[in-house]
C-alpha cells in the first residue's frame, strides 16, 4: 500500500512539474532603469550581460553590476540609431546602424558601404546563422536589398540576382533550423516573406499566407520553426478595428492570432516576440501597452510606456526597451 502511494505521489509531482513547465508563473515587472535612454533594440550574450541598442544616444552594456555607455565621445559610433543586436557565438556583437558595426570587446570595426561595396549603408535589421554568418539588411525602396557576410566575403542578394522579390527589407529572423526568413515591404499590401534554407529560395505572398498583410512589421521565430509576424498599420490613413495584427505561418498556411475584442476595438501593433516558453509577447500603441498570448488567451497589461523592443535574458528574464528606459520583469 505505501508504495502504490509513493507512485501516486510521484506520478501526481511529476505532472505538477509538467504543468509548470508549459505553463510559467506570470512575471513580475521592476520600475525602469536608465530612465535618460530610449531603447530601441535589446539583444544579450551567454554571460547575461544586456546590449541595449539606443535612439541615437549609443550603445550601453548592463552587466547588472555596471553600466557603460559607448557614444561618439569614446567610439566610433555616432548619433545614428541602433535599431538592432545580434550577439554571435564568439561573443561579438553586432549593430544595425547607419552601417553595420561589430563590437569583439575592446574595438570597433565598421563595414561601410563604400568601402566593402555593399549596396546601402542603412542597417535596419540583422540576424546570425548556426554558422556565425550575419545576414543583414542594405536596402530601400527599390535599392539595394539583403546582404550575407561569412567574416571574409561579403555577398550581395538583389531581385536583379536572385529570387528576392524587392529590395526594401522589414526583417530577418532566423529558425532552429538555420532557415533564413525575410520580410520584405515593397510598398503597402506589396508584402512578401522569403524563406532561404540552404540555396533554396521560396516566396509566399497573398496566396500563400490567404490574406494579403498590410506592411510587415517585425517578425521571430517560435519553437515549432513557425513564423510569427506583426503588421503595421502606420501608414495607413484609416484607423478601424478587425484589421490582422499578428499571424503565423508554418510554409504552408498562416493562421491569424486574434486579440481580445478585436471586432470592436483598434489595436496598433507595434511589434511581436517569443519567449523560450513559446508565450508570444506583443507591444502596441494604445492604452494597454504589452499582452501575453499564452494557453490560446491573451492578457493585457499597462505599462504607461511604448514598447519598442523586447528580449529576454539566458535566466529568463524579459527586458522592456522603452523611451524611457528599460523594465524587466522577473
Amino acid at each position: 500500500m505505501k508504495k502504490i502511494l509513493l507512485i501516486v505521489c510521484a506520478l501526481a509531482l511529476l505532472n505538477a512539474c509538467k504543468k509548470d513547465s508549459e505553463n510559467p508563473a506570470p512575471l513580475e515587472i521592476e520600475g525602469a532603469r536608465l530612465q535618460d535612454y530610449h531603447i530601441i533594440s535589446i539583444a544579450f550574450d551567454k554571460s547575461g550581460t544586456a546590449w541595449l541598442g539606443t535612439l541615437g544616444q549609443g550603445l550601453i552594456r548592463h552587466n547588472g553590476m555596471s553600466i557603460a555607455v559607448f557614444d561618439s565621445t569614446n567610439s566610433i559610433l555616432n548619433k545614428a540609431a541602433i535599431w538592432d543586436i545580434e550577439v554571435d557565438k564568439k561573443g561579438n556583437v553586432w549593430l544595425g546602424t547607419d552601417d553595420l558595426v561589430k563590437y569583439d570587446g575592446s574595438k570597433f570595426t565598421r563595414y561601410g558601404s563604400g568601402e566593402y561595396n555593399l549596396p546601402r549603408n542603412a542597417v535596419r535589421s540583422l540576424a546570425v546563422d548556426g554558422a556565425d554568418n550575419i545576414w543583414f539588411s542594405a536596402g530601400a525602396f527599390r535599392q539595394g536589398g539583403l546582404v550575407k557576410y561569412d567574416g571574409n566575403h561579403f555577398s550581395t542578394f538583389t531581385p536583379e540576382n536572385s529570387k528576392l522579390p524587392s529590395s526594401l527589407i522589414g526583417d530577418i529572423a532566423i529558425d532552429q533550423q538555420n532557415t533564413v526568413w525575410v520580410a520584405l515591404n515593397d510598398g503597402v499590401t506589396a508584402t512578401s516573406i522569403v524563406r532561404i534554407k540552404d540555396d533554396k529560395w521560396d516566396v509566399f505572398g497573398k496566396k500563400e499566407l490567404g490574406f494579403n498583410p498590410y506592411y510587415y512589421g517585425n517578425i521571430v521565430t517560435d519553437k515549432n520553426n513557425d513564423l510569427l509576424a506583426s503588421i503595421d498599420y502606420g501608414l495607413s490613413s484609416t484607423i478601424v478595428p478587425n484589421r490582422p495584427q499578428i499571424f503565423r505561418f508554418n510554409g504552408q498556411s498562416s493562421q491569424i492570432i486574434k486579440l481580445p475584442e478585436e471586432d470592436k476595438k483598434v489595436y496598433m501593433t507595434q511589434q511581436v516576440f517569443v519567449d523560450r516558453d513559446n508565450r508570444i509577447w506583443a507591444a502596441f500603441w494604445d492604452d494597454k501597452e504589452y499582452g501575453v498570448f499564452r494557453n490560446g488567451k491573451w492578457e493585457l497589461k499597462d505599462l504607461d510606456e511604448s514598447i519598442f523592443a523586447i528580449g529576454q535574458s539566458p535566466s529568463g528574464e524579459i527586458w522592456l526597451g522603452t523611451g524611457k528606459g528599460v523594465y524587466i520583469l522577473k
